[in-house]
């Protein structure tokens, strides 16, 4: 990636590295804007992930603080759901946000 979807500034790659995280993701990080993104090599789709605040962005496997970001919601099995990852240890959970709604 040479340039930053937001901003148009270069990118630098973060959780480099096998234990960091699978190899079809490659992660990246504008330093200039503080776009965070994921880039799946097995499809070319580049997600946006959102900067958390508060207490929700100390990552509760590691410890450091405002490092966790988010994926946009999405739905499975009739629940809404979100991707978190902490960009200093790579560790990841889905969160769940709720169930949708049932139409009515």
């Amino acid at each position: 990636m040479s340039a930053c979807p937001a901003c148009g500034n270069p990118p630098e790659r973060i959780l480099d590295g096998p234990r960091l995280r699978p190899p079809h993701q490659r992660w990246w990080e504008c330093r200039a804007c503080r776009w965070v993104g994921v880039l799946y090599t097995h499809s070319g789709h580049l997600e946006t992930m959102r900067r958390l605040q508060g207490d929700e962005a100390d990552c509760v496997f590691c410890g450091w603080e405002e490092e966790n970001v988010v994926s946009e919601p999405f739905e499975r099995d009739g629940e809404r759901l979100d991707w978190l990852v902490c960009l200093a240890c790579g560790r990841s959970n889905t969160r769940r946000l709720g169930r949708m709604a049932d139409p009515e």
